[in-house]
């Protein structure tokens, strides 16, 4: 994968290597023609072709000497790998006539002329290999041509002392060889080095660039959410003050309750919804895919926001459509809420339509929200994504939200696989869409619509509760046993275990996170699971409660099937769950002689439309989901069924 980038930076040190040593080779080669053509100046042989040769080598001489200006002048002219190809041939042209001219010596008598010239000849070689031996191409195409034509020569002379200078010279040509090949080999690791150097420090750089924005994005999240959250906490403090005015009258004091109120609620919505982004952000959320109709979710958030779009005067149109999908539909529903929410706020008139189009697609389609609002402008598309970011509301009225709606929705979407589109431009509306896979019909198991009233009640059932903090047990004894529960408290794991060996056996078992003594709920319900599977009770529903919102463990509760709540937990969604939970306890125990892979319940909170969405409603109505007849779901949740009410979606451009 980075073999090219390496490659590119061998070659552009070659490059400079190469050419750098040029000027002192020109002179050297000079040198050696003065040197040469005083020693053949007594008796020159042939001097025609002596005139050709040494001519032409001179010629080459200089073409090496222009290459080198032309490499400095025009550097990024050609390619690092095309500059070692013509220095190569510079080198074929410029050592040949050296090498050949070796023939001159053996056409006179004197004895000594070869001697001399392949001294020459060795001496060039080994400037060729301090020069080029780094590089194989010129070294490969410079030195043959300096030595084999004084081998093949020595050792045709067919005397002792001619063939033995042969040996040496080839013996030479081979030593040199391998030493280049080891400068070579040392040349590429030096600079491979160099290269990852360089990477590393790039990645770095990278990286702290990336942790900077990140830092400065976080500063800006928190400034931005401790200015919302200190703005109805003030309120809240000036409102209770006044409250101790004896002057005032009762209206008054009712409307200053009013008000408080009213900041409180803006408070937990603001503070659900940081929570919200939060869940996203550790990763906490899970996807819990089923088979549903896509007309039961569309009437969900329809029935939610057509009384708020009737009173602005507003038409809210849904699409009919038979699609099923294949998706997670409280998080679709979480979107669709965030998405309608937007429309209906930032409309004034006409209409909003929700529908589903195939758009090309034959594995699917896409959900769209259409409005005929105030639009939003081109440079403002990306921004609007920006937590605390809002297009119309610059002096930041909590009662037009707090631009957390959009970036949630746009995590989530993520979150399902898909990328949410934007088209919109001032005064014509807004569209927005995001992908959906087809479903099988085959696959549904539960309507969306189905109400959870129908299901098991609490009447009668036995809980086992283990938290270490009293006023918790107390607080949910009351609370359970108000419910006709039969309820047994433990303050830890050890007290858990005595009582279920003293023959109580639970429907249910609640357990807070973080336990006594360094140990935690995951452990102390392992313990509790594992007897209670040794006694024959291995479908009793387990739930975790806990604030912890980014730990590793909750990655594997996950995959254990333990459902996971996370606090604040209200009364109301704690019965939905538990409720849910022991009704897709006896689904799985009716389809465990043809299922047995779903005779463990379990999900998340996360997987609840309330929970998942920090929703702070409580309202009682709701849908029980059960699981996919497939398995990519073959993992039973229970769904905290609220729908997501105003005061969750409150979702902002």
């Amino acid at each position: 994968m980075r073999a090219d980038p390496i490659q590119r930076a061998i070659d552009e040190d070659l490059v400079r290597v190469l050419y750098a040593q040029d000027p002192i080779a020109f002179f050297s080669h000079w040198f050696s023609i003065a040197v040469l053509v005083a020693i053949y100046w007594p008796r020159i042989p042939s001097p025609p072709l002596f005139i050709a040769c040494f001519g032409f080598y001179a010629a080459a001489n200089c073409g090496g000497l222009a290459l080198w200006i032309f490499n400095r002048r025009y550097p990024h002219l050609l390619s690092p790998r095309d500059w070692v190809y013509l220095h190569a041939l510079r080198g074929v042209l410029l050592y040949s006539a050296p090498g050949i001219a070796v023939w001159f010596a053996f056409q006179v008598p004197q004895s000594d002329l070869p001697l001399l010239h392949t001294v020459m000849l060795v001496t060039l070689a080994a400037g060729v290999f301090m020069s080029n031996g780094f590089d194989l191409l010129n070294f490969s195409t410079a030195i043959p041509f300096l030595l084999f034509p004084s081998i093949i020569l020595h050792f045709g002379s067919h005397t002792f002392d001619r063939t033995i200078l042969a040996i040496v010279l080839a013996f030479f040509f081979c030593a040199i060889n391998v030493y280049a090949m080891s400068y070579r080999k040392l040349f590429r690791q030096v600079v491979q080095a160099r290269v990852d150097q360089q990477y590393l420090a790039e990645s770095l750089a990278a990286q702290k660039q990336v942790a900077e924005e990140a830092s400065l994005a976080k500063t800006r999240f928190f400034a931005a959410a401790s200015h919302d959250l200190r703005q109805p906490l003030h309120a809240i403090g000036l409102l209770a003050a006044s409250l101790n005015d004896t002057a005032a009258t009762p209206a008054q004091h009712a409307k200053t309750a009013e008000h408080i109120v009213y900041n409180v609620e803006a408070l937990n919505q603001l503070f659900n919804q940081v929570l919200d982004l939060a869940r996203l952000e550790s990763g906490v959320t899970q996807v819990i895919r089923l088979h549903f109709r896509l007309s039961e979710l569309f009437e969900r958030v329809g029935s939610q926001y057509r009384p708020q779009a009737a009173a602005k005067g507003l038409a809210l149109r849904i699409a009919p459509t038979a699609m099923v999908v294949h998706d997670d539909p409280v998080l679709l529903e979480r979107v669709l809420s965030n998405l309608l929410s937007n429309a209906v706020r930032y409309t004034e008139e006409g209409a909003i339509w929700l529908g589903f189009r195939r758009a090309g697609r034959q594995a699917g389609g896409y959900i769209e929200v259409r409005d005929s609002g105030i639009g939003i402008p081109a440079d403002e598309h990306e921004r609007i994504f920006e937590e605390f970011y809002q297009v119309a509301n610059p002096q930041r009225d909590a009662r037009q939200g707090h631009g957390l709606g959009l970036p949630t929705v746009k995590r989530l979407v993520e979150m399902l696989g898909g990328e949410l589109q934007l088209h919109s431009a001032p005064g014509r509306g807004s569209v927005f869409r995001f992908p959906v896979q087809a479903g099988d019909a085959g696959g549904i198991v539960a309507s969306l619509n189905e109400a959870v009233a129908g299901g098991p009640s609490a009447q009668g059932r036995r809980v086992l509760c283990i938290d270490d903090d009293p006023s918790i047990l107390e607080g949910l004894a009351s609370l359970l046993g108000r419910w006709g529960c039969s309820v047994q408290c433990a303050r830890d794991e050890a007290e858990a275990l005595a009582a279920l060996a003293g023959g109580f056996m639970p429907d249910a078992v609640l357990c807070d996170y973080q336990l006594a003594h360094h140990r935690t709920g995951a452990q102390a319900l392992t313990a509790v699971r594992g007897v209670l599977a040794r006694a024959g009770h291995d479908n009793v529903v387990t739930l975790l409660i806990t604030g912890d919102m980014a730990s590793a463990e909750l990655a594997a509760l996950a995959l254990q099937g333990i459902p996971v709540l996370h606090k604040p937990v209200t009364p109301a969604r704690l019965r939905r769950t538990l409720e849910m939970l022991w009704q897709q306890a006896e689904l799985d125990k009716g389809r465990a002689g043809t299922s047995p892979a779903l005779r463990e319940g379990g999900a998340a909170d996360d997987a609840g439309s309330g929970e998942r969405s920090g929703a702070s409603s409580d309202a009682d109505s709701g849908t029980p989901h059960g699981t996919a007849g497939n398995a990519a779901s073959a993992t039973p949740r229970a769904v905290d069924a609220s729908s997501p009410t105003r005061s969750q979606s409150e979702s902002h451009k």
